[in-house]
């Protein structure tokens, strides 16, 4: 005897249909199947139980014994099936989407607390769930599907991870509005030579951080950093104390903060790049995506204001 775990719903389904109808033809017909396959499947059936189902005579078709015990669990199995997937479907309609993500500390510069504000007025059925990381804890925890998209700044050299960009913006000067430099319309990076840094560690930022060390490289200094901190709330205010000065993608001028001022470089910076990563193995959801509509948008937005 075959193996009987080797049934499937389309034989029994087959077998049913069979069974009420009495007649080959018609119940091919009714299944939208050639006599041909429907008569080969229930031989296949028969074979796996090890017994016959039906009994053919002079053309026609009746019941055996066994065909009639079969029909009462097949169609038993196959409308507890329907029920289990129509209660799953239903349950999978009632349950809202979810989309968790990883975010830099420097996301609230980019608009994150607005974006966020706009996506829960816009999509109340769509449930948010972010956690602060550093851009090396996003691509595990990305790779690992502990979330589902991670904002930061490329490059994403990670194999199984790629980058959809959001934004691209210069660097800025951040510092005290007492300070004599703040009165130039511009400052020139070895101006900054001798002055105190408050930075951010690597391991928070490390595209930004690399940025700005090549700056001071090709200026001619190693920033002289007195404090380092991964809250950028605080290492502004500590700029505002007059603690130091800093080098600060553009994003954080709409941070207002009193007591800092912001000053283009004179020099010609490099772009740093900011958006999500995301697992290059998948489709990118509904969710996400208006998610990035609306954060795109914000930034067009901000740009044609400034």
């Amino acid at each position: 005897m075959e193996n009987a775990f080797d049934i499937d719903f389309r034989q029994l389904r087959y077998f049913v249909v069979l069974a009420e109808e009495l007649h080959f033809s018609q119940a091919a017909v009714r299944l939208g199947i050639a006599q041909p396959s429907l008569s080969r499947q229930i031989q296949l059936l028969e074979k796996q139980l090890g017994a016959p189902l039906f009994r053919r005579t002079r053309g026609q078709v009746e019941l055996a014994p066994i065909g009639k015990v079969l029909l009462k669990e097949a169609r038993m199995i196959l409308e507890q099936y329907a029920r289990g997937i129509e209660t799953t479907r239903n349950a999978a309609q009632e349950q809202p989407d979810v989309l968790s993500l990883g975010f830099e500390p420097c996301a609230t510069f980019h608009g994150l607390l607005e974006v966020i504000q706009q996506f829960a007025q816009l999509y109340p059925n769509i449930s948010l769930i972010s956690h602060q990381m550093t851009a090396p804890e996003q691509c595990e925890a990305v790779l690992r599907r502990q979330i589902d998209v991670g904002f930061s700044h490329p490059p994403v050299n990670v194999p199984g991870l790629v980058f959809e960009k959001v934004m691209e913006e210069n660097f800025l000067c951040a510092l005290p509005t007492a300070h004599p430099l703040a009165r130039r319309r511009k400052i020139a990076l070895e101006a900054l030579a001798t002055e105190p840094f408050i930075l951010f560690p690597r391991t928070l930022a490390p595209a930004c951080f690399d940025i700005v060390y090549e700056l001071c490289r090709q200026a001619g200094f190693t920033p002289n950093v007195q404090h380092q901190t991964s809250n950028l709330n605080f290492c502004l205010n500590l700029i505002a104390a007059g603690t130091g000065v800093t080098i600060v993608p553009a994003c954080a001028r709409e941070r207002a903060i009193a007591g800092v001022t912001y000053r283009e470089l004179s020099e010609e910076t490099p772009t740093v790049e900011s958006g999500f990563i995301r697992r290059a193995d998948e489709l990118i959801s509904p969710a996400f995506e208006q998610l990035l509509i609306l954060w795109r948008t914000h930034y067009d937005a901000s740009r044609s204001v400034s």
